[in-house]
């Protein structure tokens, strides 16, 4: 059988208790926003030799992780870029063991994947605040979260090519999270109910996150 092929980090080896993934180690993430390397106070980016280090926004790269969770890019010359947790959700895992099975890590990762709905329309700026503030804070308890809010807005497209493509997405999740007033989205309503249809759990995010911060 092919063996996985994997960039070797400590996280495979040892995990501390403040490591954040719990059994799992990140293969591969998407960049949820542009990043370059810091400049270092004094010097700015001269410790860099050649080009300047930089992944781009929705791109899918491998990952270096340490024991503490730290996850940094790996770059094609082998050089790596430093990550903040908002910049980033995971996209695979690596497999730990030889049971693990790569339908069983799918449903590993459906089950940690939420998609976040509520309304847009006739809010400022499309209520995108709203949901990247809620976005970060369930990605801070563990969740990896399709944004809507993240997938850009084009001015000249149709509603109906939004949905189509947000389905898309909603179907790589294993639940669905509702902001305040999703019940006056149309859109927002229809992803409730094929969640629904499809068994998903349809939650309060809100509820959702107190819930969490309860149970820790």
């Amino acid at each position: 059988m092919p063996t996985e092929n994997r960039i070797d980090c400590p996280a495979l080896h040892k995990r501390s208790n403040s490591y954040p993934f719990g059994d799992r180690v990140p293969r591969t993430v998407r960049m949820l926003k542009t990043v370059t390397a810091d400049p270092m106070p004094g010097i700015g980016l001269a410790y860099i030799k050649g080009d300047i280090p930089v992944v781009k926004k929705d791109s899918i790269h491998r990952v270096w992780t340490n024991s503490h969770g730290a996850v940094a890019a790996v770059m094609p010359d082998g050089r790596h870029l430093g990550l903040r947790n908002a910049e980033f959700e995971v996209d695979t895992w690596h497999e730990l063991s030889p049971e693990s099975t790569s339908r069983v890590t799918r449903w590993i990762d459906r089950a940690h994947r939420l998609y976040l709905t509520g309304p847009m329309t006739g809010f400022e700026d499309f209520n995108f605040p709203a949901f990247n503030k809620m976005a970060s804070k369930l990605r801070a308890i563990g969740y990896i979260v399709e944004n809507p809010a993240e997938h850009g807005v084009v001015l000249d497209a149709e509603w109906g090519d939004y949905m189509a493509y947000e389905l898309t997405r909603l179907s790589l999740c294993g639940l669905v999270a509702v902001l305040p007033g999703w019940e006056s989205s149309k859109g927002a309503r229809l992803e409730v109910h094929i969640a629904r249809e499809l068994g998903m759990s349809v939650l309060n995010a809100h509820e959702l996150i107190q819930t969490k911060f309860l149970t820790m």
